[in-house]
């Protein structure tokens, strides 16, 4: 069977159909390793943001101290009263237990945790100490927050094992995703899916250590070997004997509080790497349900111009939240804060932070309230890669180009992790890398390989499919490789295959047999653009033909011929049969004379060795400038050169778009990055539903301001 097939103009490499299916993922891959264990259960949402991030001028806290921003933090929630007579911190003072339990009562009280009435723990040393620190140990102990009974040594210097047992018991109580079991394991993650924390560092296997470490609390003190290829450790030592200073003090609980729901008063907002969190605090920080909540955006370099010096906002800069009507404005359709005060929004366009960054304002009100002097919308800012990214997807790319692979060769394919937009560093989750397992068997091999593939920091798998030496049993012939990939820890289940194509499961056929088309083992593409435009008339065009071997090879001797079909003007083209050159391709250049408005066929014939081929076609739009105003679907288009190309009910219309225009995107206002990646994303995936009306359109350099809408 002859293989034919267009080349994508991306520029991806598309071969025979069923050689990538049948050759992907059966990998040679090295056997996994031990790696060290990652946090599962961090947070990229902070309780210090907004009001919590001012600061509080203490004098012995340098603007560059490594945590100034922890301690304001600690100041605002009232958590540290500061040194002496307030105007100092003391960052580098040793936390003794006793000042350890004052501060975690006093997270644990902004954090909204109810720790219950003063008791008598029956601590036998605790007499000398002041009240407030009485009674901060007797009701942590009382509670279950600290062991209760016998000596609490409250003027000792706090170690680190002490202080992360001090940290997991204020996260159980303080903390929906932290919980203990009966028998004392701790749960980390919400309901229903709660894991123990297992992680562990060389020095220390203490259960509250791990579970600081799982949440992002702690990254370990200094650098250590990894100790146990059994169970693999994380590199670096937790050093559970020292001791914990004034400043690191601030930076562990403020890691913790993110955890809880404890935000700044009044409206604040977060982006977690995929959608905007706002939350909405009264004066004691606690959580304020059933408040609508309105999010807007735009590019940072339109920021200045979206919020105007009125206080008004200017709908024609920024993009709504995609579950509200209007951007700016509280009505019914704005999302609303739950019972932990918080309202998760994702914003259209904002799952990929674009190119430059972004501004993003939140802020609350009554029913028809709209943005205006007074309003003071909540601003942060994005900048580019803040995003995360979760990936929906992974993208399998090759250059290989054939239907068989050479006994004693190998073939390179790279494995891409993606979002909705593109390319992302991480699985599922956003965090962690993906995990597949490859079960791969060789013709007469009895037993399979089974091995993992393990996303890079890039999310990115590359790996190769290799057959060193024709296995013993198989004593001629092609040699079949079968494979079956499973998605396992935190991997999408779609795979993406650059050509369309793709299984979990398949075949790589090896052979060192010799050449020939007559075996119907060819592969035959076509490459050419997608679109031309005419212009008064006239626009010329490219196609190359390429003839490869079943080895991906230059096939010599091949003649191609190549026609087009479907349009009624006219077109030069050379007719008759052409050799491939050394690459085994041919290009034509050839002319169109019409009016546009035009799609055209193009289609191959060739042969060698008495062996005729065709089947091969590709679609070319020649399109003419759009009218005023018009609607239809999307057939083509380039990002890079703003241009789109749209069926407007006369045939193909090419669109040129810039910074001025206006965009809609169903039915709202939509900044021009946001349009972009919607229309990149239909064109990406070759073709969609997508529908463009336009209005106010003329083609040139004096083009007036051009409306669009995207649905």
């Amino acid at each position: 069977m002859v293989q034919t097939m267009q080349k994508p103009r991306s520029g991806l490499t598309v071969i025979a159909a069923g050689a990538l299916v049948a050759s992907l993922l059966a990998a040679a891959a090295a056997p996994a390793v031990a790696v060290t264990d990652r946090a599962d259960h961090t947070t990229r949402l902070s309780a210090c943001v907004g009001d919590a991030g001012a600061d509080h001028m203490f004098t012995d806290v340098s603007q560059g101290h490594a945590f100034r921003d922890a301690i304001n933090c600690v100041a605002y929630y009232g958590i540290t009263q500061g040194t002496g007579d307030g105007t100092t911190y003391s960052p580098s003072q040793e936390v003794t237990r006793a000042q350890m339990a004052v501060f975690i009562a006093r997270a644990a009280k902004a954090a909204g945790a109810d720790l219950g009435v003063t008791a008598n723990a029956r601590f036998n040393d605790i007499s000398d100490t002041w009240q407030e620190a009485q009674d901060a140990i007797n009701r942590l102990a009382s509670n279950g927050v600290i062991p209760s009974g016998g000596a609490f040594r409250p003027d000792d210097a706090i170690t680190r094992a002490e202080m992360a047992t001090f940290l997991v018991g204020l996260l159980v109580e303080a903390a929906s995703g932290v919980t203990k079991g009966s028998s004392g394991a701790i749960l980390l993650g919400a309901s229903g899916s709660r894991s123990v924390a297992d992680d562990r560092f060389p020095d220390t296997d203490d259960r509250e250590i791990a579970a600081i470490y799982e949440l992002g609390v702690t990254t370990g003190a200094s650098a250590a070997e990894v100790q146990d290829r059994t169970k693999p450790p994380l590199d670096l030592n937790y050093e559970p004997d020292g001791t914990v200073d004034r400043g690191q003090m601030a930076a562990f609980i403020t890691r913790a509080l993110a955890h809880t729901s404890v935000r700044p008063a009044g409206v604040t907002a977060q982006f977690d790497g995929a959608d905007v969190v706002v939350s909405v605090r009264d004066d004691k920080y606690q959580p304020v349900s059933r408040v609508a909540v309105d999010v807007f955006w735009t590019t940072a370099d339109r920021a200045d111009s979206a919020v105007m010096a009125n206080g008004t906002c200017s709908l024609t800069e920024v993009t709504r939240a995609d579950t509200s009507s209007f951007p700016c404005e509280i009505d019914d359709t704005n999302p609303v804060t739950g019972s932990d005060g918080d309202a998760t929004v994702e914003v259209i366009g904002l799952r990929r932070v674009p190119a430059g960054g972004a501004a993003v304002w939140a802020w609350t009100g009554q029913d028809g309230d709209i943005v205006g002097a007074g309003t003071d919308p909540y601003r942060f800012d994005l900048a580019e890669g803040d995003d995360v990214g979760f990936a929906s997807e992974a993208l399998v790319t090759t250059s290989f180009v054939a239907r068989k692979a050479r006994i004693g060769g190998s073939v390179l394919y790279t494995m891409q992790l993606r979002d909705i937009v593109g390319k992302v560093s991480a699985g599922v989750n956003g965090t962690d890398p993906a995990r597949w397992s490859l079960s791969v068997r060789t013709q007469g091999v009895t037993d399979p390989e089974v091995q993992t593939l393990v996303s890079d920091g890039a999310g990115t798998v590359t790996f190769t499919i290799g057959l060193a030496a024709r296995p013993a049993s198989v004593a001629s012939g092609d040699v079949t490789v079968t494979y079956t990939l499973t998605p396992e820890d935190n991997a999408p289940t779609a795979i993406v295959f650059a050509n369309g194509l793709g299984a979990a499961s398949g075949r790589v056929i090896f052979s060192d047999g010799a050449s020939s088309i007559a075996s119907g083992d060819a592969t035959v593409f076509i490459e050419t653009r997608a679109y031309v435009h005419v212009v008064d008339g006239f626009a010329s065009n490219s196609a190359t033909v390429t003839v490869l071997d079943q080895y991906g090879d230059p096939f010599p001797g091949a003649k191609v011929q190549l026609a087009s079909s479907g349009l009624t003007g006219t077109v030069t083209l050379d007719t008759g049969e052409f050799a491939v050159d050394g690459r085994g391709a041919r290009r034509f250049v050839y002319q169109y004379r019409g009016q546009g408005g035009e799609t055209e066929t193009l289609s191959v014939s060739h042969g060698v060795d008495s062996v005729s081929l065709s089947g091969v076609t590709a679609t070319v739009y020649w399109a003419t400038d759009a009218g005023p105003a018009g609607s239809g679907p999307v057939l083509a288009g380039d990002v890079r050169r703003r241009q789109v190309v749209a069926d407007d009910g006369s045939g193909p219309v090419l669109l040129v778009y810039d910074d001025n225009d206006r965009f809609n995107l169903g039915g709202a206002p939509a900044t021009i990055a946001v349009f972009e990646a919607e229309l990149a994303e239909a064109l990406r995936r070759g073709g969609s539903s997508l529908q463009l009306a336009w209005s106010n359109y003329r083609p040139g350099s004096d083009r007036r301001v051009t409306e669009y809408e995207l649905s």
